[in-house]
C-alpha cells in the first residue's frame, strides 16, 4: 500500500513538470478539443446520446474499438477515419511528452540525492 502512495506522489510530480511546458498545455487543449468535436459530431450525425458520443470518441482515439457502437452513416465513417488519424497523432505526442517529463523527474531526483 505504501508503494501505491509513493507511485501517486511521483505521478503528481511528473504532472507538475508536464504542465510547466507550453507544448504540453497546447496538446492537452487539442485533446480536449478533439473529444469535444467528436462528441458533438457523433451526437448530431450518428444520433448517439451525449454519453455514448463521448464514450465512442474516447474509445476511438484510444484505438480500443469494442464494436458496441459503430457509425452508421457514410459521413460518420469518413469522419471517423480522419478523426482517428488526427487523434492518434495527438495522443502519441502526449505520451511522448509524458515520457520526457518522467525522465526529467528522475534526473531531478537523482541530482537531489547526489547533493545530499
Amino acid at each position: 500500500m505504501l508503494a501505491f502512495f509513493i507511485l501517486i506522489r511521483n505521478f503528481f510530480h511528473v504532472i507538475r513538470i508536464l504542465f510547466k511546458q507550453e507544448e504540453q498545455k497546447a496538446l492537452m487543449i487539442m485533446v480536449g478539443a478533439l473529444f469535444l468535436i467528436g462528441t458533438v459530431f457523433y451526437h448530431n450525425v450518428e444520433q448517439f446520446s451525449i454519453l455514448d458520443a463521448f464514450y465512442f470518441s474516447v474509445m476511438t482515439l484510444a484505438t480500443v474499438g469494442y464494436g458496441d457502437l459503430v457509425p452508421q452513416t457514410a459521413f460518420g465513417k469518413l469522419f471517423s477515419i480522419v478523426y482517428v488519424m488526427l487523434g492518434v497523432g495527438v495522443l502519441s505526442a502526449v505520451i511522448v511528452n509524458f515520457n520526457m517529463a518522467l525522465k526529467q523527474y528522475h534526473r531531478d531526483k537523482k541530482k537531489k540525492e547526489e547533493q545530499k
